[in-house]
């Protein structure tokens, strides 16, 4: 499912901040691997959680995809002041910082 310009993304980020609509849950981190696989992995309770999700990138936008509900969703990106990853989901951002 991935696009040819996949490399902005690539490597893991740490989640910074969001809009409280996203309604991200605590401790995100999101790893795009070569090939269009994302490893999204959070906090939950006494443990941490994480959930392989596959994306492509066409111009500036971030396409994911879930295989476990067969959901897509669409977000605009820019690599933003700092380096941070700023993902906007139709207005509600998301800022998320490279992990070295």
């Amino acid at each position: 499912m991935t696009a040819p310009d996949e490399s902005p993304l690539l490597g893991r980020w740490r989640l910074l901040r969001a809009d409280a609509a996203l309604d991200f849950a605590p401790g995100v981190s999101m790893e795009f691997q070569p090939g269009g696989r994302l490893l999204y992995a959070f906090d939950s309770g006494d443990h941490r959680q994480e959930v392989t999700i596959w994306f492509r990138v066409e111009g500036d936008q971030l396409h994911t995809h879930s295989p476990a509900t067969d959901h897509e969703t669409v977000a605009h990106f820019v690599i933003g002041e700092g380096g941070a990853l700023i993902l906007d989901f139709a207005g509600d951002r998301a800022w998320l910082l490279p992990e070295l």
